[in-house]
C-alpha cells in the first residue's frame, strides 16, 4: 500500500480530531489515533508520511509522545507537526527539543494546516534529490530555490532579478541538451507544491521541445525561464480552489483565471524580462479558435512560443499528479491532445512535433 500521502493524527480530543480530519478530506489519506501507545504500534506497521500531534495526547502527553517517535527505530525520521495552543505556549519549546519538525499554532485556517503538511512532504521529496547526479540535482535545487524566493517576495510587492532566474535555468537547459532530463521529471512528480511541480515539468518539456526544434541555447533558456515563471500568479490563488477536487464553479474558475494577470503584474514589475518569457506567461491559455483566455487571441494572433507552451501546459496538466487524482498515462493524454484539441485549440504542427519528441525521449511509446 502506498502511504506517501498518509497523515497520522494523534489526538485525544474527539472534537478537534474530527475537525482536523475533516479539513484534510480530499487532500490526504488520514489515520486517526486517540491513544498514544496504540498509535506507536499501529504506525510501525502502517507508516505515515507525516505525523500530526495535538496538545491533548493522553495519557503520556504530547512532548513525551514526540520523544517516543524520535526514539522509535521505524518512525524516528518521520516529520512531526505539533499543534500548539498559542504562540506563547511554553510547550512549544519543549516540543521542538523533543524533535518536532514544525509548529502549527491555534487558531489556524484550513489552508495553513494543508500548507504546513505540504511543506513537510515536499522536504521528504527534496531529500531524495541528494542521490541524483550533480547536474540533475543542481537543476532541481536551483529551480526550487528560485520558486521559493519568488514566493517570499510576491506578496510584499518586491521582485527577484531575472538574471538570477536565468542563471538558475541554465542548469535545466544543460540537462536537456545532455539528454539527462528524465530525473528532473521524476524528481518533481511527487513534490507536494503543485504549482512548482507543474511549472518545472512545463519548463523541462518546453525546453525539450525547443531543443528538438533546433532553437539555440539562448532561446532554450528563454523557454525554460518562461516555463518556470508562467504560473507564478497561482501562488496568489487560495489553496482550496487551486486543489479543489471535481469541477470548479464559474466563480472559482474566474478566480483561477486571475493567475495570468497576477503573473504578468509580477513579471512587469520585475523588469528586464525578455519578450519571449512574457509571451509564454500571457498566452499559454489562449486557443487557436479564440476561446482561450485572457485575451481571446485567435489564429495568427498567437505567437509561436505561445503555441508550443500551450501544448506542453495541457500535456503536463493532464499527466501531473494532483492531491485528488493519479497522473493520467502519457499515451492517453497525447491521444486527447491529438484527437480532441489539435486544430481547434492547439497547433497541429507543434502537436505532431511534440508527440515525436516524447516518443524519441521514451516518455511515449
Amino acid at each position: 500500500m502506498d502511504n506517501s500521502r498518509l497523515v497520522a493524527i494523534v489526538d485525544s480530543n474527539a472534537a478537534h480530531r474530527h475537525k482536523v480530519s475533516l479539513a484534510m478530506t480530499s487532500f490526504y489519506d488520514v489515520a486517526i489515533y486517540d491513544h498514544p501507545p496504540d498509535a506507536l504500534k499501529a504506525m510501525e506497521t502502517r507508516q505515515p508520511a507525516v505525523i500530526l500531534v495535538s496538545p491533548e495526547v493522553k495519557p503520556m502527553g504530547s512532548v513525551d509522545f514526540i520523544r517516543a517517535v524520535r526514539e522509535n527505530e521505524h518512525l524516528k525520521d518521520k516529520p512531526v507537526i505539533f499543534i500548539a495552543e498559542s504562540e506563547i505556549d511554553p510547550v512549544v519549546e519543549k516540543a521542538r527539543e523533543a524533535g518536532a519538525s514544525d509548529i502549527l499554532t491555534k487558531p489556524y485556517t484550513r489552508s495553513m494546516l494543508i500548507q504546513t503538511i505540504s511543506n513537510q512532504l515536499s522536504n521528504n521529496v527534496e531529500k531524495n534529490w541528494k542521490s541524483l547526479p550533480e547536474q540533475q540535482r543542481t537543476a532541481l535545487v536551483k529551480s526550487i530555490d528560485t520558486f521559493r524566493d519568488i514566493a517570499d517576495v510576491l506578496i510584499t510587492g518586491e521582485t527577484l532579478a531575472f538574471e538570477d532566474v536565468k542563471a538558475n535555468c541554465q542548469s535545466l537547459v544543460d540537462v536537456v541538451e545532455s539528454n539527462n532530463f528524465k530525473d528532473i521529471l521524476d524528481g518533481v512528480r511527487s513534490h507536494d507544491d503543485y504549482t512548482y511541480a507543474h511549472s518545472m515539468r512545463v519548463a523541462t518539456l518546453l525546453t525539450l521541445l525547443g531543443h528538438a526544434a533546433g532553437f539555440s541555447n539562448q532561446d532554450q533558456l528563454i523557454m525554460s525561464s518562461g516555463g518556470l515563471l508562467h504560473d507564478v500568479g497561482k501562488m496568489m490563488i487560495p489553496h482550496n480552489i487551486l486543489n479543489k477536487p471535481g469541477r470548479l464553479t464559474e466563480e472559482e474558475f474566474e478566480i483561477i483565471k486571475t493567475h495570468v494577470p497576477e503573473t504578468m503584474t509580477y513579471l512587469k514589475r520585475t523588469g528586464n524580462i525578455p519578450k519571449g518569457v512574457m509571451i509564454i506567461a500571457e498566452q499559454h491559455h489562449e486557443k487557436l479558435d479564440g476561446t482561450g483566455y485572457p485575451h481571446g487571441l485567435k489564429g495568427k494572433e498567437l505567437n509561436e512560443l505561445a503555441r508550443m507552451a500551450a501544448i506542453v501546459d495541457v500535456f503536463s496538466a493532464l499527466t501531473d499528479r494532483r492531491v485528488y487524482k493519479d497522473p493520467m498515462p502519457s499515451s492517453k493524454a497525447m491521444d486527447i491532445i491529438t484527437n480532441e484539441m489539435a486544430g481547434n485549440h492547439l497547433d497541429p504542427h507543434f502537436v505532431k512535433m511534440f508527440k515525436g519528441v516524447l516518443i524519441d525521449a521514451g516518455i511515449l511509446e
